[in-house]
């Protein structure tokens, strides 16, 4: 919060949470002007988020009030039924990124739209000296097996200070940009924000230790880099670039497999793959959950109209003959 309410041009509303004189959570509450479906004129409000793709890039997930002392999870479905009271001067709110459970019995009487997305992680507690391969299933210690077997000299590199953590970062976006520009996808760095943004979070998190820069190295070769948040015991695999260029390696596998043992040696309680699906989260997450990306909206003529259009339209799509 910190990093983006220092970068950003016209910083959003800082919201507190008090109970009486004292301030039990804090979030950011940026408010727009936007068309539903490029026709419906709405005034937003978003949650710790902006609105603009530009600056959203940087893709908040498990979203909600920053605490101290406690989760602050009974903060979300306050704050959502507060705003539904005419607390903000908008027809909608957004509240990207949270966990279902944060938000369980709020909104009623609004319109919800929602999209779902899987995430995966692993509990650190139960891998010991038989590494993650303990925890795995059958397929995926093959896997594993056979990637550590595919390099030789394997070391893992965690950045000290940083000057070491923005090298690494730089490898990691070279890394990057050139794995998904080669698969014709788009990358994470072509907003020039996201570059912003997480060099300025790396040199705080590194002060604080709540930010990992991690790099796998064969040989003296880079495998790939992993940029890592730290925060209650809980690692979050935030963003990773690797030298997959050679068919049939997997320096994915290795360089999260490595990881995953370097924070359960130091007795950290998760690594959270976060939200997404593919074969290496299906692979090493051994625990599956849900975010959710959610929109409140006041039940006005207008909301409730687009809200059956849409009914309508999902009705004809599930009914619709397939072709193939």
């Amino acid at each position: 919060m910190g990093t983006l309410l220092g970068l950003l041009p016209s910083p959003p509303m800082l919201l507190k949470a008090m109970r009486g004189a004292e301030v039990v959570g804090l979030s950011l509450l940026a408010r727009r002007q936007a068309k539903i479906r490029g026709v419906l004129p709405v005034k937003q409000a978003w949650l710790n988020a902006t609105g603009d793709p530009n600056f959203d890039c940087v893709m908040l997930e498990h979203n909600g009030f920053a605490t101290v002392g406690n989760d602050g999870t009974g903060l979300l479905p306050i704050f959502i039924e507060w705003c539904a009271r005419g607390g903000i001067d908008a027809g909608e709110l957004i509240v990207p990124g949270a966990e279902p459970g944060a938000m369980e019995g709020a909104g009623a009487g609004l319109i919800v739209v929602e999209r779902r997305h899987a995430a995966y992680r692993t509990p650190l507690s139960g891998i010991g000296a038989g590494g993650l391969e303990s925890v795995i299933s059958r397929n995926a210690r093959q896997q594993l097996r056979r990637s550590r077997r595919d390099y030789e000299t394997l070391s893992l590199e965690v950045a000290k200070d940083e000057v070491a953590a923005l090298d690494i970062f730089a490898q990691l976006k070279d890394l990057h940009v050139r794995s998904w520009t080669r698969r014709g996808r788009r990358h994470a760095f072509t907003s020039p924000f996201f570059e912003t943004f997480h060099c300025a979070m790396i040199a705080a998190g590194m002060k604080d230790g709540s930010v990992d820069l991690l790099r796998v190295a064969a040989g003296g070769h880079t495998l790939g880099c992993l940029y890592n948040f730290r925060r209650g015991g809980v690692v979050s695999s935030y963003q990773s670039g690797f030298d997959d260029e050679k068919p049939g390696l997997r320096p994915g596998y290795l360089c999260h497999a490595m990881a995953i043992e370097h924070y359960a040696a130091a007795g950290l309680t998760y690594y959270d793959f976060l939200a997404g699906t593919n074969r290496l989260k299906q692979s090493f997450g051994t625990e599956q959950y849900e975010l959710v990306w959610r929109h409140y909206r006041k039940p006005t003529l207008a909301f409730r109209a687009e809200s059956i259009a849409r009914k309508a339209v999902a009705l004809v799509r599930r009914k619709a003959p397939k072709v193939g």
